[in-house]
């Protein structure tokens, strides 16, 4: 049987390392830097198989990352899971080899989530990340911007979003016109998206394939993409999809509204002048 998740050892320990550089400004994370000092170095590598890997020995070791990785922020990401299991996971192992796919994983392994809360905290200390996310309009160009503040990859930037956001958002990977994964804050909501699904006919992410490509912020009908509303809630739903240039991947932003209440008058505005291209 597995060890429960312990995120909040992991949000903790990173939290810590905020402290002892004095990361108290909106900037990117000096990961390799914290790395070197604590006795890591990082490399770059032809890995096969997975996209980072940590050997230790003692107090040293070394964290190796896939040569021509395309995107910074997602080395970065990488460097810093792999810095999670450094800091926190010593007594369970000595070397980890993680894929992109564990990298994702936020409910499988516990010591892969913890590794992957861990980076996310690190590279976006929550303290510095809420005041700019939690009021921020529910959209992908939020996320892109934070993205850039931050030095992070739009994918790993929209999980944190989704969690901070005062707005009830779901994150949506999909590949091959099927759902890869998605993400929603807390487990209360009700709503469901299966993993696997084939996306709808009536979904922007269906249509979105050019390199670059977005779509949206448009009203979908919910049942586009909710398989399973249990509670029977009466719900609006806006979606809006980019592609992920060089990953054939599109990322879907879904922001969803009890259709009982009336949308906040800076939400309308901010969709009014996307759909105006202002």
């Amino acid at each position: 049987m597995a060890r429960p998740i312990n995120k909040i050892r992991a949000e903790g320990f990173a939290w810590r390392l905020t402290q002892d550089y004095c990361l108290a400004t909106v900037e990117p994370t000096p990961v390799e830097d914290i790395a070197m000092d604590r006795g890591v170095l990082c490399l770059e590598a032809k890995l096969t198989g997975c996209l980072a890997r940590l050997v230790r020995k003692g107090s040293r070791g070394v964290i190796r990352t896939k040569l021509g990785i395309r995107e910074e922020g997602r080395k970065r990401f990488a460097i810093a899971h792999e810095l999670g299991h450094w800091f926190l996971h010593e007594a369970e192992s000595q070397y980890f080899i993680c894929t992109a796919e564990q990298m994702r994983d936020y409910k499988g392994s516990p010591m892969e989530v913890e590794a992957n809360v861990f980076a996310s905290e690190l590279l976006m200390p929550t303290f510095l990340f809420r005041p700019l996310a939690g009021d921020a309009a529910p959209c992908l160009e939020s996320v892109s911007g934070l993205a850039a503040k931050f030095n992070t990859s739009l994918t790993a930037t929209a999980m944190k979003f989704v969690d901070l956001n005062r707005h009830e958002c779901v994150l949506v990977l999909s590949a091959d016109g099927k759902v890869s994964w998605s993400k929603q804050k807390g487990g209360r909501s009700g709503l469901r998206i299966e993993k696997g699904m084939t996306l709808h006919q009536d979904s922007l992410a269906r249509y979105v394939a050019e390199p670059k490509g977005r779509l949206g912020p448009t009203p979908v009908d919910p049942e586009v993409w909710i398989t399973d509303n249990w509670y029977g809630r009466r719900i609006e739903v806006m979606e809006e999809s980019w592609t992920l240039d060089g990953y054939d991947s599109v990322l879907t932003l879904l922001v969803v509204t009890d259709a009982d209440e009336p949308q906040e008058e800076d939400m309308v505005g901010h969709y009014e002048r996307k759909s105006r291209g202002t």
